[in-house]
């Protein structure tokens, strides 16, 4: 089985940042889907500069969201998680199993 080189750059570039390595890990911290806000909040940074970090991430495939209803309150909100995945890394496993094109 060969190392999909487009799937492992993309995830490589979605973590490519400070900011975006520090919101992975309140996620996995966390273990819970978290708002917006409250992760722009966590982080002392705005939540504009959250979401952009937040979209490269959901299109690495690194976190998802969700929007959830409030019909009470007549809202909707964003909640965003983390996605199960692995890097698994290494000169030798290069040599080992190749790679293709993705």
């Amino acid at each position: 089985m060969c190392i999909d080189t487009g799937e492992l750059a993309e995830k490589l570039a979605g973590l490519a940042h400070p900011l975006r390595l520090k919101i992975v890990y309140l996620l996995a911290r966390e273990g819970r889907s978290m708002y917006l806000s409250e992760i722009a909040s966590r982080l002392g940074v705005s939540r504009a500069l959250a979401k952009i970090h937040l979209k490269k991430l959901e299109r690495a495939g690194i976190v998802r969201s969700r929007i959830y209803v409030f019909e009470e309150e007549a809202r909707a909100l964003r909640f965003y998680e983390l996605v199960d995945f692995k890097i698994d890394l290494s000169p030798e496993k290069l040599v080992i199993e190749g790679i293709c094109d993705g």
